[in-house]
């Protein structure tokens, strides 16, 4: 049985379901806020602690990844996610809502950098931007399925049943990942703790890390933490668009996603294939989000609606630096190399996703929600931060890969 089926099938579809997870509150975040009478900033602290949680387990995570293998770590911690989701279903308070989607989030903290390291592990070097690229676009699949689909099953279960359909996904996803992953996904004998932690250390201290790392956690977490949560209520709130029309917009959303994924994971892989540089690949690649950002920010709403299609095509990018990264470290360190990049991506997505709910506070809007004025100025506060984060990459060399 090919790498293929054993390995990508089973990783992706968890990453399918904790992508759903992620941005399942743009389309059932109002109807959970309508019966716990929440404001946007505790809407946005509630969803942004699926965040939270993922940064507090990358570090410690990325350590069990490379001394006990994506397989074994991946598949039990998708059970606490599943554990989590029951919970949230079945809350009664705001309190027990926040603990259970710290629980989804911290169970589904691998589903990303746990499955980038098997694909080290399984698939040729030439390859990888691809299988990444693929592996992303699986994502994009689950945040389709948080688009429309989302909003007929919570038209039809209510949101509890649909948080108890998605724990049973979860269930399913975890038992795939053991029974079918090669159980020697691992090569040799796993180094001890004391050198694993040494090295993350030498990773954090990586000169080669600190250029990619402040452009990759800002753009992607800007793109995680705005198209999973705050694209709904802006087309709802200063675009005037229906709850119905919004999901919609939120599911192509998600398929401009899966196209850049793709069409970025292969412009990657021929860029390195042809002998020239896949760093300048995503850099022209960033470039085209900020003007999507910037036009965004200057046209009338109703007008920039349909750049949200846009926005998350070219938003895409984010996740090619991981590939970029990679040959800058040993193959040994693929999972420490992973969750310390993702430990950052996903600290400022909880907070650009938390504070920007409690900025868009300070504008509220007469019949609820905020006003467009405060998403503009929110927005174009993000787009200053971003373009200040890409100078790093800019101004330094990149370094020479290192030969395992």
């Amino acid at each position: 049985m090919s790498p293929f089926i054993r390995v990508f099938l089973p990783f992706s579809a968890g990453y399918l379901i904790s992508y759903l997870a992620r941005v399942i509150n743009a389309v059932a975040g109002a109807p959970i806020s309508a019966e716990f009478g929440l404001t946007p900033g505790e809407l946005g602290l509630l969803t942004s602690l699926y965040f939270f949680a993922f940064a507090l387990a990358q570090l410690p995570f990325g350590v069990l990844i490379d001394k006990f293998g994506p397989r074994r770590v991946q598949s039990m911690l998708m059970l606490f996610a599943g554990a989590g989701s029951v919970l949230f279903a079945h809350a009664t308070s705001y309190a027990e809502l926040s603990v259970a989607r710290l629980m989804i989030g911290f169970g589904t903290a691998t589903c990303l950098t746990a499955s980038f390291t098997a694909y080290r592990l399984w698939f040729p070097a030439d390859r990888i931007p691809m299988i990444n690229g693929l592996h992303m676009a699986a994502g994009s699949v689950g945040a389709f399925f948080g688009g429309t689909p989302t909003e007929a099953l919570v038209q039809a279960l209510g949101w509890r049943g649909v948080f108890d359909v998605i724990a049973g996904a979860t269930v399913l996803a975890s038992v795939a990942t053991l029974l079918m992953v090669p159980r020697r996904d691992m090569q040799g004998t796993p180094p001890p703790m004391r050198r694993l932690l040494s090295e993350l250390r030498g990773i954090l201290a990586a000169k080669a890390f600190w250029r990619l790392c402040p452009v990759s956690s800002m753009v992607q977490g800007v793109l995680l933490s705005v198209g999973s949560l705050w694209a709904g209520p802006w087309l709802r709130d200063a675009a005037n668009v229906s709850a119905s029309g919004a999901a919609a917009w939120l599911s192509l959303i998600a398929i401009a996603l899966m196209i850049g994924f793709l069409g970025f994971g292969w412009l990657v892989q021929q860029a390195a294939r042809g002998g020239r540089s896949s760093e300048r690949v995503v850099i022209a690649g960033i470039l085209a989000f900020f003007i999507v950002q910037f036009l965004m920010i200057v046209l009338p709403p109703q007008t920039a609606a349909p750049l949200w299609f846009l926005y998350a095509l070219t938003g895409a990018v984010g996740v090619s630096c991981f590939a970029v990264l990679a040959p800058a470290f040993p193959r040994a360190a693929s999972g420490r190399v992973n969750t310390a990049l993702n430990f950052f991506v996903f600290v400022v997505a909880f907070l650009i996703q938390w504070l920007f709910g409690e900025f868009l506070d300070f504008f509220p809007a007469p019949g609820g929600g905020a006003t467009a004025r405060g998403y503009q100025i929110g927005f174009t506060i993000l787009l200053a931060l971003q373009a200040l984060s890409l100078l790093p990459m800019l101004l330094t060399r990149q370094p020479a890969p290192v030969e395992d």
